[in-house]
């Protein structure tokens, strides 16, 4: 799955010893004494100026660079091929039309016994 999550312009996501990104949960999880160091810091809303997709299914990583606005994130990943899931690319509209809608890009549905693009129903 695939989320768009706002973030300061200049925001760099960590990165482990080995120059990999390290995997942060959106947000706390709801426990007992959730680890805070495995979650995306809590920025005012007034710094959340930008929007990065991340991928979040089995990560927590970025799948693109901070963007100052949702026409310029779609822009990217549509002149990037990003998948919006294994084997589905997006157009500019396709990816704008998802972030507009919320940002959250599920897995393949199938409708009948074709799979359909998620940025198709999103």
């Amino acid at each position: 799955m695939r989320q768009v999550r706002r973030v300061p312009a200049d925001w760099q996501h960590p990165r482990n010893s080995w120059g990999r990104y390290t995997p942060l949960l959106e947000s706390a999880p709801d426990a007992p004494a959730p680890d805070l160091s495995r979650c995306m810091p809590a920025w005012p809303e007034a710094e959340r100026t930008h929007w990065q997709l991340y991928e979040t299914t089995s990560a927590g990583t970025p799948v693109s660079p901070p963007c100052p606005s949702p026409e310029a994130l779609a822009k990217w990943l549509a002149d990037h091929h990003v998948e919006a899931a294994p084997g589905f690319t997006g157009t500019e509209a396709q990816w704008l039309g998802a972030i507009k809608r919320g940002g959250v890009i599920p897995p393949v549905m199938t409708v009948g016994k074709q799979q359909v693009s998620p940025l198709d129903y999103t």
